[in-house]
This record gives structure tokens, C-alpha cells and sequence, in this order.
């Protein structure tokens, strides 16, 4: 009998096997109970496929506060703070024909030779474009805090009103990073 046993159970498992791949309900796959995921505010859809990626242009990465003289020769020997931004990411979601995006960027905020403890406003923009059309461009504040008797701090910038066409979700780019322009332009 136990030389049996062994014989049948490969037999059962090819079964099981086939029987398994005959299913034609391809779209619930992935999610069997047909569950969808509903942001509680809004009770809107939260769209995942075309939430599109946070980048970082060339050049805004980084950010430096300068001591007086320094700023126009960008002597690093004058260098009070600088700050980098490290990692983006996003949230998308629907609400009627626009998308709204929640952008977000970590970084750390690092004292230089001529600086120390002490706040500073770090100027991040939030841009969308669709080719080179500007769909959303928002310059914020962000006030960090160098705590004393320590050289390094980390930081996190949040936009959660980032609103584009939905329509232009599938082509649409995203960036953050400093921009130390003026404050009142688009």
C-alpha cells in the first residue's frame, strides 16, 4: 500500500494543476474579492496605473545659503547651509476630470564652514508639464531648523495640492527642487 500512495499524489497534484488554469476570470486575478481602493475623503478611485513619476531637474537638487559676500562668487568657504534633496515620491487620485497629486521629497539640511545652528527658508517648486506646457507651478517655503550643537538635520517637503487634467496623466512629468527665483511667479 505505501508503494501506492507515492504513484498517486503526482497524479493529484497535475489535477489540481489543470484545473486551476482553466479559469476564465482573467480580470480578478489579482484581486479576488474585487476590492478597489477608495480615498475616504473624496470617495473617489485612487489611480495607480497613471500616477505619473516625481523627478528632479538638473541643477535642483542642491540648495546653499551663503554668508554675506559669499552668495555672488558662491565662495565655499562662505557656505552657512546646504541643503539636498535625497528621495521623491507621490499619491494620485481622482476628483472629476482632474487628477491631484501629493508630492513629496525628503532631504537633509547640512551646516557649512561659515555656518552653524539656526533656521532657514528652502525654496522648492513643484512643476507639471505636458511637453512644454506648464499644467501646475507652485514655489513654497520650507522652513527647516538646524538644531544646536549638531551639523546635519533631516527634512520633508509635502505639496498635497498638485492639480492637473486627468487627462494629461499618462504624458504628464512632475518635478521638485529648489528654486531660489522669486516667490511670486507661477
Amino acid at each position: 500500500m505505501s508503494d501506492k500512495f507515492p504513484r498517486f499524489l503526482p497524479a493529484i497534484f497535475a489535477v489540481a494543476l489543470v484545473a486551476g488554469c482553466t479559469s476564465t476570470d482573467t480580470e480578478n486575478v489579482l484581486n479576488p474579492r474585487g476590492q478597489t481602493a477608495v480615498d475616504a475623503a473624496t470617495q473617489s478611485q485612487v489611480v495607480q496605473g497613471k500616477c505619473p513619476a516625481v523627478a528632479l531637474r538638473e541643477g535642483t537638487a542642491y540648495f546653499s545659503t551663503y554668508a554675506k559676500g559669499g552668495e555672488k562668487d558662491k565662495d565655499p568657504s562662505k557656505v552657512m547651509q546646504q541643503a539636498s534633496i535625497a528621495d521623491t515620491t507621490r499619491q494620485c487620485r481622482v476628483s472629476g476630470d482632474q487628477m491631484i497629486m501629493t508630492v513629496v521629497a525628503s532631504g537633509r539640511l547640512v551646516a557649512g564652514p561659515a555656518g552653524g545652528a539656526g533656521s532657514v527658508e528652502l525654496p522648492v517648486r513643484v512643476v507639471v508639464l505636458e511637453g512644454e506646457t506648464v499644467l501646475y507651478s507652485e514655489l513654497q517655503r520650507q522652513a527647516v531648523t538646524l538644531p544646536e550643537g549638531t551639523l546635519t538635520t533631516q527634512f520633508v517637503v509635502t505639496n498635497s495640492e498638485v492639480t492637473f487634467p486627468a487627462a494629461s496623466a499618462g504624458s504628464a512629468r512632475v518635478f521638485i527642487g529648489f528654486d531660489p527665483g522669486p516667490y511670486n511667479t507661477k
